[in-house]
């Protein structure tokens, strides 16, 4: 099996773009932060078989934060792979957040919060038809600092519009 990712391999591992996909990347179907993701997966995939069977779905760059977009089974071996996830890390050289492309929103805010066991979610429905996501944590969850849940309230915000509470039990 080969990475994939959204453009194609050729274009990764040159970094140069072809035809077809600069002009997916000018029609807004994928972002330069696909593009740039692509490449540098495409480079340590040559390096290490594990990320070589990878899928990347899509990337994202919100303020400082990297965002990828994997198929659930290349989360599951990044989170069993402590070397693998430092692996990845450092060749972005930021904090890499790895949720599942295809999760449904419980799934998307256990990802954002991993390690952490989220003991419920919620939704509070507003007088004005608006939506708030109420996450509860255990009372014995390691605390997290308020810059890291503003960075998941603001992840979650704008990778699917969920606008979170975080609350402790």
């Amino acid at each position: 099996m080969v990475l994939k990712t959204p453009i194609c391999t050729f274009d990764a591992k040159t970094g140069i773009l072809c035809n077809l996909c600069e002009s997916k990347l000018e029609s807004g179907q994928i972002t330069q932060s696909d593009v740039d993701s692509s490449i540098v997966l495409t480079r340590l995939a040559q390096k290490n078989s594990n990320i070589n069977k990878m899928t990347l779905i899509s990337a994202k760059e919100i303020q400082n934060e990297h965002i990828l977009m994997l198929k659930s089974s290349d989360l599951r071996l990044i989170r069993s792979n402590i070397e693998l996830s430092d692996i990845i890390n450092k060749a972005f050289q930021k904090d890499i957040w790895i949720i599942e492309s295809d999760s449904n929103d419980r799934r998307f805010l256990d990802n954002l919060f991993h390690p952490i066991k989220l003991e419920s979610v919620n939704f509070v429905w507003l007088p004005d038809g608006s939506k708030l996501t109420r996450v509860v944590m255990a009372k014995n969850s390691k605390r997290i600092d308020e810059k890291r849940l503003e960075t998941i309230k603001m992840i979650s915000m704008a990778v699917r519009q969920i606008d979170l509470i975080i609350e402790y039990d």
